[in-house]
């Protein structure tokens, strides 16, 4: 049996508000931006002040090809400004890698 795939889909790109800041991106299994903006102020990456940089509704191939479930909240790496482009963070030093 397979498992049931969201019909509706957001990718929402938050920019940290740290020293130096972050983009983190998700892939969030709801109908509407407000539910999908919702369901990540919870994330532990998170804080007040974070700004939601950029939002844009998933295709139904996008959905399929993520194989994103209902109500899913699922993080895409996370990325610094450095050396004038934005690259994927090393991992935090005293946490494992991912």
């Amino acid at each position: 049996m397979t498992e049931k795939l969201a019909t509706l889909a957001w990718f929402v790109r938050v920019k940290t508000s740290e020293a130096q800041p972050a983009l983190i991106d998700f892939a969030v299994g709801k109908a509407t931006l407000q539910e999908a903006i919702a369901a990540i102020l919870h994330h532990p990456h998170l804080d007040l002040g974070d700004e939601v940089t950029s939002t844009s509704k998933m295709s139904a191939i996008e959905i399929s090809s993520y194989q994103l479930r209902p109500d899913e909240v699922r993080t895409y790496g996370r990325r610094v400004f450095s050396s004038g482009r934005w690259v994927v963070e090393r991992a935090r030093s005293g946490g494992p890698q991912a």
